[in-house]
């Protein structure tokens, strides 16, 4: 870990000496050529309460302080190749989420590399590979985790249809899991999207639709055993934003069957399903949100999700499926860098494969800024 670390340090370092040591640049060659430092912090109070599970039997209610720091760095070699790292806190085992509760006895908290990319780009296109966020459209993260950055190959561009209409697509192939052996045995992650933005007067619409392909993928032990599998998530979306308003919606349709999957609870094999709504009203500094969601248990994959509505899990995999319920939102911006938001959840369980279904409340606080 200290390692890792010391080489992001040290990489940094070298291109940020390399840059100065151009004594013949321009002004604007220096301008293109120069680092971009960026980060963010956040401070979080946390309740969880009335959380059952399966079996009747309730969570302790709990109370958590919380925080989280983010650096990263984007360097632009020229105008087409970036490179580009970031550095986060948090157990590195768990790729959901970088938070770090307070009251471990003051001792020093976990930092690993969460990005770690080169980037092409030339015109409307690009590619990158390494580790970086996923390109993968999306207006929430019902889907997939902001904070999962996966590690491949990605390539997208933009196609102008018209003045006022455009058409992108992205393309990815990721190393789920090595086998340490040829690529076909290794758990991968494929995903194929377009993404149609057409301008209606002072009005914009997004849409997309696309495949998440996850193959020979473990099905994480908590707690329904440990097996592999695959997924073939069909994922479409719509956002309106028209005034102070953001209407969106979501559709997740799992195809692959698994009927004849030996391993699998029968009570989870057509439970493929997933929908979103939601809606937005910002005015002046002020932003409100209501969200209702109803994710089977196989239509995402769970643990590369997001971990925000439940606490269902482990300390290192949060099982972001099989749940329906309800979030309200309510954020305040002093400026553009720094904001507090509020956020609570009202869940319950889908199915079942104990006598209860599992339930939950949760209410959460930040302080968020960024630089």
């Amino acid at each position: 870990m200290v390692g890792r670390i010391l080489f992001f340090f040290t990489l940094t370092f070298i291109f940020y000496t390399s840059v100065y040591a151009q004594d013949k640049e321009t002004k604007s060659n220096r301008t293109e050529k120069k680092f971009k430092f960026y980060g963010d912090f956040r401070f979080r109070a946390e309740s969880d309460r009335n959380s059952r599970r399966t079996d009747g039997s309730y969570r302790d209610d709990r109370d958590r302080l919380r925080y989280r720091l983010r650096f990263g760095f984007k360097y632009n070699y020229n105008e087409h190749f970036e490179l580009g790292g970031r550095i986060r806190s948090g157990n590195p085992l768990n790729q959901q989420s970088p938070h770090v509760t307070i009251g471990d006895d003051f001792r020093p908290d976990e930092i690993s590399i969460d990005k770690a990319y080169l980037k092409y780009t030339y015109s409307n296109y690009w590619i990158w590979g390494g580790k970086n966020s996923m390109p993968f459209w999306r207006q929430n993260e019902m889907l997939w985790d902001d904070d999962v950055t996966p590690e491949g190959i990605s390539t997208g561009g933009k196609l102008h249809l018209s003045n006022e209409q455009f058409l992108s697509y992205v393309l990815g192939y990721y190393i789920a899991n090595r086998s340490n052996k040829k690529f076909s045995d290794d758990g991968n992650i494929i995903i194929a999207q377009l993404i149609f933005e057409p301008k209606i007067k002072d009005h914009k619409l997004t849409a997309s639709s696309g495949f998440i392909f996850g193959n020979h993928l473990q099905n994480i032990p908590i707690p329904e055993g440990s097996f592999f599998m695959d997924y073939k998530i069909w994922a479409s979306s719509i956002q309106y934003k028209r005034n102070h308003f953001i209407f969106g919606a979501d559709l997740y349709q799992n195809l692959e069957n698994y009927a004849d999957h030996p391993d699998m609870d029968d009570v989870y094999k057509d439970q493929k399903t997933g929908y979103v709504g939601s809606v937005k009203y910002s005015i002046k500094k002020f932003q409100f949100g209501y969200s209702y969601a109803h994710i089977e248990k196989y239509a995402v994959i769970d643990y590369f999700a997001q971990d925000d509505w439940i606490r269902w899990g482990t300390p290192t995999f949060t099982r972001s499926s099989n749940f329906k319920g309800h979030e309200f939102k309510a954020r305040y911006h002093f400026n553009s860098q720094f904001n507090i938001t509020f956020r609570s959840w009202f869940i319950n369980g889908i199915v079942t494969t104990g006598n209860h279904l599992e339930s939950g409340n949760r209410f959460r606080l930040d302080l968020n800024f960024k630089f």
